[in-house]
């Protein structure tokens, strides 16, 4: 009511994300913004499904019905770092990932979240790959150099 939005939170940490003050952009879920101009949240609270919020400006519940299938993103700069073993979607994205014996795959083109974890799909020469991101995979992470290395394990990417 009233132009309150129902958010899906893809965040661990959703109340940092979705606190009051909070400037977001509105967008597609491919990354591109739909709107260039920046939304303040105003207000936020969890509910059962997620995040019911309200953004400065949007007032009116037929133009918050618009909004369905939106994305709202927020500068990295602004949010908490991740700890030490986690890291944000976004940065996954472009990471160079390579085989357990040094070859290049190929980079990571987009990330899905399903029920058992995360994929990235890496672009290789044969096509696109879906590798589920999870620790025991990951033989070697340097952020520095954004590449991954995975461990031997036969059909991980084939």
């Amino acid at each position: 009511m009233r132009g309150a939005l129902l958010v899906e939170s893809k965040s661990d940490v959703p109340g940092a994300v979705f606190a009051p003050g909070r400037v977001v952009y509105v967008g597609a879920p491919d990354g591109l913004r739909i709107d260039p101009a920046p939304r303040t949240i105003s207000d936020a609270r969890e509910v059962h499904l997620g995040w019911i919020i309200t953004l400065d400006g949007l007032s009116d519940r037929t133009v918050a019905e618009s909004w369905k299938a939106r994305t709202l993103f927020a500068d990295a700069d602004t949010l908490p770092p991740p700890d030490e073993d986690q890291v944000y979607l976004h940065d996954l994205i472009g990471i160079d990932v390579f085989a357990h014996d040094g070859g290049r795959l190929g980079p990571v083109c987009d990330v899905y979240e399903a029920p058992q974890g995360l994929l990235i799909e890496v672009e290789t020469a044969r096509g696109k790959r879906l590798v589920p991101w999870r620790e025991e995979l990951i033989a070697e992470a340097d952020w520095d150099a954004r590449t991954v290395r995975l461990i031997d394990l036969p059909g991980l990417v084939d």
